[in-house]
């Protein structure tokens, strides 16, 4: 009977081990299946962002050339006015198509150069938005561990430079990301505004007001 007990736990120690040697091929595989589903989803986006700058380059050339059929267009109004069988009194004109010339490339150029203008303002408009945006939400990404980490400090400063120096002095200390100049104005702000904001309503109100969410801003600017 102690042989075969003995046997019969020989015999449970093999399947078990066999089953743990399963067990962690699963896994292994499992790990492998979750690298590669991340490995094609980045690629994804990497090449969703291919297209989407390929994209972006032929509508501008697209309306680079929509420009300048514009501005061609406008020359060709005026050749066809003096095209007409009609008599305008320019015919005998000494410098007629010279003036005529000139002044037709004068009007496409200036047109061309005003709708370039335009289009680069618009450029540059989206892109101090797309930053803005960016900049809100690593602000935002960042701003319950900024107000943590303003617990254990003094208050901040009202003066906005100040203000910036000892942000970016917290920041560099925490090991966080570090912000820009666009981002530490940002965040300053927000917490200005909050300071600003404690100060007028008592601590009930703030209470009632901003919520639970905005509680840990108090002790930063000595609200409580």
């Amino acid at each position: 009977l102690e042989a075969e007990e003995e046997e019969a736990e020989a015999e449970a120690e093999v399947v078990e081990t066999l089953l743990d040697v399963y067990l962690a091929r699963l896994e292994a595989l499992n790990d492998r299946v979750e690298r590669l589903a991340a490995n094609i989803e980045t690629t994804q986006g990497v090449l969703e962002l291919t297209l989407d700058n390929e994209r972006n380059r032929i509508a501008r050339l697209e309306l680079l050339l929509s420009m300048a059929g514009l501005a061609v267009g406008a020359s060709a109004a005026v050749s066809g006015f003096f095209g007409m069988n009609l008599v305008s009194g320019l015919e005998a004109a000494a410098r007629g198509f010279l003036t005529t010339v000139v002044c037709s490339l004068g009007l496409s150029a200036s047109i061309f150069a005003a709708c370039w203008r335009r289009f680069r303002s618009v450029s540059r408009e989206q892109r101090s938005r797309l930053n803005d945006v960016q900049a809100l939400k690593s602000v935002l990404a960042s701003l319950d561990t900024v107000g943590l980490l303003l617990r254990s400090r003094p208050p901040l400063p009202a003066d906005p430079s100040r203000l910036k120096f000892e942000l970016q002095s917290l920041l560099a200390s925490s090991g966080l990301p570090r912000f820009g100049a666009k981002e530490l104005a940002l965040l300053g702000s927000i917490l200005s505004r909050q300071r600003e904001a404690e100060e007028t309503h008592p601590t009930g109100d703030m209470d009632a007001v901003q919520g639970p969410q905005w509680a840990w801003s108090k002790t930063p600017f000595g609200g409580g």
